[in-house]
């Protein structure tokens, strides 16, 4: 009994050479697997969820639910079961309580990073963090919008940022299509001006919030993966990481690490793999 459904650009039919082709797979795992067989092989990222999972994302309120309800499009629904849970589906009024955790990562970006795979990195951190920020904060006052440039369009308009400055921000998407796809030889000189635009951003968007909420009670462990990854890409290089032995002690969060989901809650393993990050480092520092 599974339920599958095309989400993001492809499913609202505005996608381009940038898009990725997301999917959502609800059910037994390897039902899923089999069922999701031919859209990995094509290149499609499976955002895969048990039924428990998807309802308690549901009873807590998690746009992406919405995400699936206004933009997915049913590709398979046993029993009608995942437009039940759509149906029943009723989005938070206030999600403002969420930003601080979605502004951290940029707050701690840094803007004089010179090398260039932790560039692109930075990039894609930072389009991941200015677009669910932008969805939280469009959520609250407005009607819930998905698409990146016209989120950006959004808040550009409401928090005065200039042309430019908005430019900057598109252009992360491009970026962070070039560092998931490993290219060598973009151009990454404007990463640190973007850095600055989104940090202007982040410091907008903390004046809306209330700067005394625990930024770990609205985090899923996604970011502080991300950080980890930073540390790997800036010491090897993400190439050196994907060629990894799938033995390698590092391999299990690495794989996590190129899970694109920012939704689903990493596994609660961050001080081992932390921990191993360093150990990992300490012996390259002496090799």
């Amino acid at each position: 009994m599974i339920s599958i459904y095309e989400i993001g650009s492809v499913a609202r039919a505005s996608s381009d050479t940038l898009s990725d082709k997301d999917l959502l797979a609800v059910g037994c795992p390897m039902e899923v697997k089999k069922a999701a067989s031919p859209y990995i092989a094509d290149g499609w990222n499976i955002a895969q969820y048990s039924r428990p999972e998807f309802e308690t994302m549901a009873s807590s309120q998690s746009l992406f639910v919405q995400h699936v309800k206004q933009d997915g499009r049913a590709v398979r629904d046993d029993h009608g079961y995942l437009k039940s849970v759509l149906d029943r589906y009723k989005a938070n009024q206030n999600y403002l309580p969420q930003l601080p955790a979605a502004i951290e990562p940029i707050i701690s970006l840094c803007e004089s990073e010179q090398d260039y795979w932790a560039l692109l990195l930075q990039a894609d951190i930072l389009y991941v963090s200015v677009r669910n920020a932008c969805i939280l904060h469009r959520a609250t006052f407005a009607s819930p919008e998905f698409d990146f440039k016209r989120l950006i369009e959004w808040i550009g308009r409401i928090s005065g940022l200039t042309s430019s400055e908005e430019g900057e921000l598109l252009n992360l998407r491009y970026l962070k299509h070039a560092y998931r796809s490993r290219s060598r030889t973009i151009d990454v000189s404007d990463v640190p001006s973007a850095t600055k635009t989104a940090k202007k951003l982040a410091a907008y968007w903390a004046n809306l919030s209330c700067s005394t909420i625990n930024v770990q009670e609205h985090s899923n462990g996604y970011f502080e993966v991300r950080a980890l990854e930073k540390q790997l890409v800036r010491a090897v290089g993400p190439i050196y990481m994907d060629e990894l032995d799938g033995n390698h002690e590092l391999a299990e969060l690495w794989g996590t690490v190129c899970n694109s989901d920012p939704y689903k809650p990493r596994p609660p393993r961050l001080s081992r793999w932390s921990k191993q990050v360093s150990d990992f480092l300490e012996k390259k520092r002496y090799h």
